[in-house]
């Protein structure tokens, strides 16, 4: 499903908000290189939910605008004209695989209840896995499945924004100041929990995507 609201430009203002949700199927993998056919299971690429908004405001001062429209050119070259903009993303995590290992609990039992999910511990490691290396698995037909559903890293998010100004020089000189900023609150977004039973870290977070705040600035003359 895909929607979408729209609001064009009025008033200096345009907006826009959109909303998928789907289900990504692959089957492009073998669980056993012996079996006939790929295995079918949820894609690794696949987000459940995902928002995106937009928009751009135009400041309602100078030359044309609301306040302050009788501004001199000069000090209208400095007032006028500015706008921000911002884009927002947001998004479910991807499902979580375990690979070939042994596990003798309740499937059901390895998600965790959100409230009780943190770095140290993202999903139940006392479910079922068996964590002893001398027992691990070698040389067998697999069953356990690929990648689970409801199992999933943490929801993705980011906010940028952005700060821009035109400048009439002259009829054929114009210049445009900009400034970026990049994740600007700064939301750490996690990276996967460790999937390996026989690992020390098995089932905690050790490591963020590289996505921390950054600025941008430029300045362009057109002639």
């Amino acid at each position: 499903m895909q929607s979408k609201i729209e609001k064009r430009f009025a008033k200096g203002l345009t907006f826009q908000l959109a909303y998928t949700w789907s289900k990504q199927m692959d089957a492009t993998e073998f669980l056993n290189a012996a079996d006939p056919l790929p295995y079918e299971t949820i894609s690794g690429g696949d987000r459940t939910h995902r928002v995106t908004a937009s928009g751009i405001a135009e400041f309602p001062f100078g030359k044309g605008r609301k306040f302050v429209n009788d501004l001199p050119r000069w000090a209208d070259t400095m007032v006028g004209g500015w706008q921000i903009a911002y884009i927002m993303q947001r998004q479910s995590g991807a499902p979580i695989g375990f690979g070939n290992i042994i596990f003798t609990g309740d499937i059901k039992n390895i998600v965790l209840p959100k409230d009780q999910r943190d770095v140290d511990r993202w999903f139940n490691t006392d479910a079922g896995f068996n964590k002893n290396a001398a027992q691990q698995l070698a040389s067998n037909i697999r069953t356990f499945p690929l990648r689970f559903h409801g199992l999933r890293t943490d929801d993705q998010q980011r906010w940028d924004f952005s700060l821009s100004k035109k400048f009439i020089i002259t009829e054929r000189i114009n210049a445009s100041l900009r400034a970026e900023t990049f994740n600007a609150f700064n939301h750490v977004n996690f990276a996967g929990p460790n999937t390996t039973p026989t690992d020390t870290n098995f089932g905690r977070i050790t490591a963020t995507q590289a996505n921390p705040r950054s600025w941008q600035f430029a300045l362009k003359v057109t002639y």
